[in-house]
C-alpha cells in the first residue's frame, strides 16, 4: 500500500481494495472496504441460473419452471410408485432426475454472448433509454465490466496514447491504462459546498492534448457518489466530439441513484453514436458481483475490434449465467426502480454514524460509497490515509480503503490525503454494528 497519490510511472499494482478485504477477514472487521454485498442476488436471476445449470437447453430450463411442488409432480419427476415414501428424497435427488441427457447451457456459447442475451440487452436499452443497439453488431457480452473496459482500451488505443481519467477513480482504470502502456492524463473532481464538481477547464486542456484518445467517465461515480447532470454530460460530450475523443462510460451503478437527477446514457444521444462506448454489467444491479457477466455497446466498427480482443483474453462469460442475467433484464421498470431503496436506508445509517464521530462527507447522490474526510476524527486525523485505514481495521474492527488509492496525482490542498472510502452495500445489521464499533471506540478515546 502507498501513502500519497499513486506513482503513475510504475506498472500495474495489486488491488489495494482487495488487500483491505483480506485485512478485514484477518482481523474480523466489518468489511466496508470492497464494494460487494453480503446479501443474496435477485431471486429471479438466481432461479434462472438454477434452471440453466440443470435444464440442458432453453426448452429444458423452461420445463423446470413449470414443475409444481406437489406429490403427483414429484412422483412423476422421480419415477416412483404411489406407495414409496417421498420424504426420503432430497432436493438433490429431484434435481438429479431433472437433468437432461444432452446439454448446451453449460458449454461454450458464442464468444461475444448468447443471441438471446444480446437481444435482451438491446430491449433493455430501448426500455430505459429509447435506443436499440444492434444485438448482432454492436453488443459484446464480456466477463464483467472490468474485462469489458480492458477490451475497449486495447481495441481503440495503441501504446503511448493518452487516456483522461477522472480522479478520484476506481483503481482498475489506471492499472489497465498501465497494462496497455498508455499515458494517463488526470482531471479532478473537487468537493465544494457539500457536493462534487468536475474541473471543466482542466478536462478541456487534457482532451486537447495531441495523444488523447479516450476519456473514462463513471456515473454514478465511485467513490464520490456524484451523479453527472444532463448539462454536465452535454458539455463533456461536446468536448469529446470537438477533440475526436472516445467517451467510455462505466455505468454499473445506473439504478442506484438517490436524487431526482436520472441516469443519462449518452450513447443514446444522436451526436454521440460514434464517440460513446458503454461498459456495463449485472454485478451491482443484480447484486451478483461474483458472476462476472457484463457487456460493451459500441459502433459496429469498434465492436468488431472489441470482440477480437475479448475472444483472445477471456473468450466468453459463463453460459448458464448469461441466460440467468437475461431473466433480470426482462423485468419491468419497477423492479429496477426499487433497487435503490434499501441502499438509501443504509447510506443514511452509515453517514449519520460517520458524522457523529468526526468524519465529514457530502451526501452521495448515487452508487454505494461514502468518501469521507477524516481530519476531524480523534487519533486517526493526523495519520496518512493508509495508516488510518489500517488502524480502523485492526483497532476498531471497521475496514475501509485509503483515499489516496483513488488519486493518480496530487490535488491542490492535498485532497488525496484527506479521505477514506466506506462501502455501504453490506447488510443493515453489519452497518449498524460498524457504527456501534465506531461509537464505542470514539467514546473510549475521548475519555483518554
Amino acid at each position: 500500500m502507498q501513502n500519497g497519490a499513486l506513482n503513475v510511472g510504475e506498472g500495474p499494482a495489486e488491488s489495494v481494495i482487495r488487500k483491505m478485504t483480506r485485512l478485514a477477514v484477518e482481523h474480523k472487521a466489518i468489511n466496508l472496504s470492497q464494494g460487494f454485498p453480503n446479501e443474496p442476488p435477485n431471486a429471479e436471476m438466481v432461479w434462472g441460473a438454477v434452471t440453466s445449470l440443470i435444464g440442458g437447453d432453453d426448452d429444458g430450463a423452461a420445463d423446470i419452471d413449470n414443475i409444481t411442488v406437489d406429490e403427483a409432480s414429484l412422483r412423476g419427476v422421480l419415477g416412483v410408485s404411489e406407495k414409496e415414501d417421498l420424504t426420503k428424497y432430497t432436493l438433490k435427488d429431484v434435481f438429479g432426475k431433472l437433468r437432461k441427457s444432452e446439454d448446451l447451457l453449460n458449454q461454450y456459447s458464442f464468444p461475444f454472448g448468447r443471441s438471446q442475451l444480446r437481444h435482451a440487452i438491446s430491449e433493455y436499452y430501448n426500455k430505459f433509454y429509447g435506443c436499440r443497439p444492434d444485438p448482432d453488431d454492436e453488443i459484446t457480452v464480456c466477463l464483467g465490466a472490468t474485462e469489458g473496459m480492458s477490451a475497449v482500451l486495447r481495441a481503440v488505443t495503441k501504446a503511448g496514447d493518452g487516456v483522461v481519467v477522472v480522479q478520484p477513480f476506481h483503481e482498475m482504470y489506471v492499472n489497465q491504462v498501465k497494462v496497455f502502456h498508455l499515458q494517463p492524463h488526470f482531471v479532478s473532481l473537487i468537493e465544494d459546498g457539500g457536493g462534487w464538481h468536475l474541473d471543466m477547464a482542466g478536462l478541456e486542456s487534457k482532451l486537447a492534448l495531441p495523444n488523447t484518445r479516450v476519456l473514462l467517465l463513471n456515473s454514478p461515480h465511485n467513490p464520490t457518489g456524484k451523479v453527472f447532470s444532463e448539462r454536465e454530460l452535454q458539455s463533456i460530450c461536446d468536448l469529446c466530439v470537438q477533440h475526436n475523443v472516445y467517451l467510455v462510460t462505466d455505468e454499473i451503478y445506473e439504478h442506484i441513484i438517490y436524487t431526482s437527477t436520472p441516469h443519462y446514457c449518452v450513447a443514446a444521444w444522436p451526436d454521440m453514436k460514434d464517440n460513446a462506448i458503454i461498459v456495463n454489467s449485472m454485478s451491482k444491479t443484480g447484486s451478483a458481483t461474483g458472476w462476472r457477466v457484463g457487456w460493451v455497446i459500441a459502433s459496429r466498427d469498434i465492436t468488431s475490434k472489441i470482440r477480437a480482443i475479448h475472444d483472445t483474453i477471456a473468450m466468453q462469460a459463463p453460459t448458464p449465467l448469461q441466460r440467468a442475467v437475461q431473466t433480470l433484464l426482462h423485468a419491468d421498470k419497477a423492479t429496477f426502480a426499487g433497487i435503490k431503496d434499501a441502499y438509501e436506508v443504509k447510506r443514511d445509517v452509515l453517514l449519520k454514524g460517520l458524522l457523529s464521530v468526526g468524519f465529514r462527507a457530502s451526501e452521495p447522490e448515487g452508487a454505494y460509497y461514502l468518501f469521507a474526510r477524516y481530519g476531524g476524527v480523534p487519533v486517526i486525523g493526523s495519520m496518512g490515509p493508509t495508516e488510518a485505514a489500517i488502524y480502523l481495521t485492526k483497532q476498531v474492527g471497521v475496514a475501509c480503503v485509503p483515499g489516496d488509492n483513488f488519486y493518480g496525482v496530487p490535488v491542490e490542498g492535498g485532497a488525496e490525503n484527506q479521505y477514506l472510502r466506506f462501502a455501504f452495500c453490506r447488510s443493515l445489521s453489519h452497518l449498524k454494528e460498524a457504527v456501534h464499533r465506531l461509537h464505542t471506540w470514539h467514546d473510549t478515546v475521548k475519555t483518554q
